[in-house]
């Protein structure tokens, strides 16, 4: 009787021990859970900020005005708008006001015939010194000009992805990467289209968006044109031709960046 009972002692505490072990195994599972919902929230969070728009950051910021910098070549100074006040950088400057709700100081540096190599590169302490909150990066039309040869196309790489990392490096603003210009069927358009190329892998790479171009004048003829109008804002670019954007190419370039800005 004695070993009955010793038995059946023996088997309550097997029992007793089992229930422990399964209430502890519950009790983990569930902590378990606890954390994976507590940490779920962050990892849609950081997934947000990055689905997060450039438009949007840009609004978030805390200081009422806000520095537009245009880097680039004869696109940027304004060829051949009808007026300075309506070249493209001026417009996307105006939308990003009526967006921001912000006063938009336009700076930037931008010279006739330059190129990323002989003006992107040489200029950046001079940008970096404007202290912008958004760049547009416009270099690659002239560096085309002598074709798409393996030296031109990696000169070109180097130098824009030294101006892309830099500028990520020593600066907060939003960057915009954009590709070359050239009238439909234009002398240098298959050269062009090797460098929008390297644009893009650029812009990939670094996580830049880019602005094709390439949509606005590629089988478009109405964007560039017609040669012989004197604009007195560029007087001493001389008459418009038949290369650069006219003002309905302005206009699009400038819809263009207001459409990247807020993807």
């Amino acid at each position: 009787m004695k070993k009955f009972w010793l038995g059946f002692g023996l088997l309550l505490l097997i029992l007793a021990a089992g229930c422990e072990v399964q209430h502890k195994a519950a009790k983990s599972s569930s902590s378990a859970a606890s954390l994976r919902s507590r940490k779920s929230p962050s990892s849609r969070s950081s997934a947000a900020i990055k689905q997060t728009s450039m438009l949007a950051r840009l609004k978030a910021k805390s200081q009422t005005t806000l520095v537009y910098a245009p880097f680039g070549d004869s696109l940027s100074v304004g060829l051949f708008a009808d007026s300075k006040t309506s070249r493209f950088t001026t417009l996307f400057a105006d939308q990003l006001h009526h967006l921001t709700d912000k006063t938009v100081t336009e700076e930037g540096i931008a010279e006739v015939g330059k190129t990323a190599t002989n003006l992107g590169v040489p200029a950046l302490p001079a940008l970096i010194a404007q202290h912008p909150d958004l760049i547009t990066i416009e270099f690659g039309t002239n560096d085309a000009v002598g074709g798409a040869t393996p030296t031109a196309l990696a000169d070109y790489r180097q130098a824009l992805t030294t101006i892309v990392a830099t500028l990520q490096k020593q600066t907060t603003a939003e960057l915009i990467l954009m590709t070359t210009w050239s009238p439909n069927h234009g002398p240098y358009a298959a050269a062009d289209l090797q460098f929008d190329a390297v644009v893009k892998q650029i812009g990939q790479t670094y996580h830049v968006p880019v602005a094709d171009l390439a949509t606005i004048w590629q089988n478009h003829d109405d964007v560039t044109g017609p040669a012989g109008t004197a604009i007195t804002d560029f007087a001493g670019n001389g008459p418009r031709d038949t290369f650069h954007p006219n003002q309905r190419g302005h206009d699009q370039i400038a819809a263009l960046l207001k459409k990247t800005l807020e993807e």
